[in-house]
């Protein structure tokens, strides 16, 4: 270690607060340095002195009165209002984020309603004229009661699992 390095940590050697193996290096610095030895002991005659001396009493309503003029010079803080008026607030995560954090998660977002176009795009150009027929066979309305509605996540992700690979090369 050198002198910069001991002196920046001179205060936390001489109280004690210092880790085992900084310490070790300070007191080998200390045992070849005049300098830092001398300052190691001026911090300790202060300590001492310090020591020595009796606190002052405290005037009666002290504490009073710091209270007192802490609350006088503290700005008077406006209440935010809600975005929202009521207790409820679905998005109120968002508006707690950083300004960075709020446009990553939109841009998220985006990205998420992007490659879902995309991905509807690419599953409705497949060609696969069975979910055609399908569609047209359930007029009723309850298709959408199905394990797997028509334009679901779950019918693009079976349309494209159980294409066959003569469909994929005819992409």
């Amino acid at each position: 270690m050198n002198c910069k390095q001991v002196l920046a940590r001179l205060h936390a050697y001489v109280d004690g607060e210092i880790p085992a193996g900084l310490m070790r290096g300070i007191e080998e610095h200390l045992d070849v340095c005049p300098s830092c030895r001398g300052q190691v002991e001026r911090i300790r005659q202060v300590g001492t002195i310090l020591d020595s001396l009796s606190i002052p009493p405290l005037p009666s309503e002290f504490a009073a009165r710091v209270l007192a003029e802490a609350r006088r010079r503290t700005p008077l803080v406006k209440e935010k209002k809600a975005f929202f008026p009521l207790e409820w607030q679905p998005l109120r995560w968002l508006f707690d984020l950083s300004v960075s954090m709020r446009l990553a998660a939109c841009a998220m977002v985006l990205l998420a309603c992007l490659l879902g176009m995309l991905m509807s795009k690419e599953v409705s150009m497949s060609g696969n004229h069975q979910t055609l027929v399908a569609e047209a066979e359930n007029l009723d309305g309850f298709e959408w009661f199905d394990p797997t509605p028509p334009a679901s996540l779950g019918s693009a992700y079976l349309t494209l699992a159980l294409s066959t690979p003569e469909d994929q090369g005819a992409r």
